[in-house]
């Protein structure tokens, strides 16, 4: 019995099998095709387009601009209207109520003849507020209906009796006797003086 020889088996290097894949890679690879971008690149406006485009930009910033401004007025309306806006109207306000505009307006045009007037320049602010209640009350005793009340402007148009003054008239006991105030005519002493339309002596206090 022939013995049996170790028969050299021709082992493939480790190195073979990466060969193949690498070249079964290759040639896969080729067969493929890039597909082109989806993406689609911008494309640049023309001069006059892009003028168009700002200024529509702009407008509509505009145009949101007067809506929301109009939104606010209408709630200061709703708020008149709800009877929760109290006191004599500010003509220098730009929602008031307890006049209407007819009255109003020839109120802030001057066009109301002045029965009586006050200067309360270089006042101290007491002297000047029992001044003007004393003025107020006496004024609607005699029947009148329209008053200036003069403050002067003060050192650059912030003096304390021009800051004050409506402030008071806004609030008890003088604005029970007031119905609207305002800032006068140039001719009447401007942004230093006062417009103001009283109650009719009947009227309660």
């Amino acid at each position: 019995m022939a013995s049996n020889k170790n028969k050299t088996r021709k082992v493939r290097p480790a190195s073979a099998d990466s060969d193949e894949a690498s070249i079964l890679w290759d040639e896969v690879a080729n067969t493929v095709k890039r597909q082109p971008s989806s993406r689609i690149p911008p494309v640049a406006l023309p001069e006059n387009a892009q003028k168009k485009h700002l200024l529509a930009k702009k407008t509509s910033a505009s145009t949101n601009k007067a809506v929301n401004l109009r939104k606010i007025a209408d709630l200061k309306m709703d708020t008149v209207n709800a009877g929760l806006v109290t006191g004599p109207a500010n003509l220098s306000q730009p929602v008031y109520a307890g006049i209407d505009r007819s009255s109003a307006k020839k109120l802030q045009q001057g066009k109301m003849a002045l029965e009586a007037r006050i200067d309360l320049h270089g006042l101290s602010q007491l002297a000047a507020y029992q001044r003007l209640q004393h003025f107020i009350q006496k004024s609607r005793q005699q029947g009148l209906r329209t008053i200036l009340v003069i403050t002067g402007k003060g050192k650059a148009g912030r003096g304390v009796l021009r800051e004050n003054v409506p402030q008071w008239l806004s609030e008890p006991p003088l604005s029970d006797a007031i119905i609207a105030f305002g800032t006068s005519r140039p001719q009447d002493g401007g942004e230093g003086a006062l417009y103001v339309r009283l109650k009719r002596a009947r009227e309660r206090l």
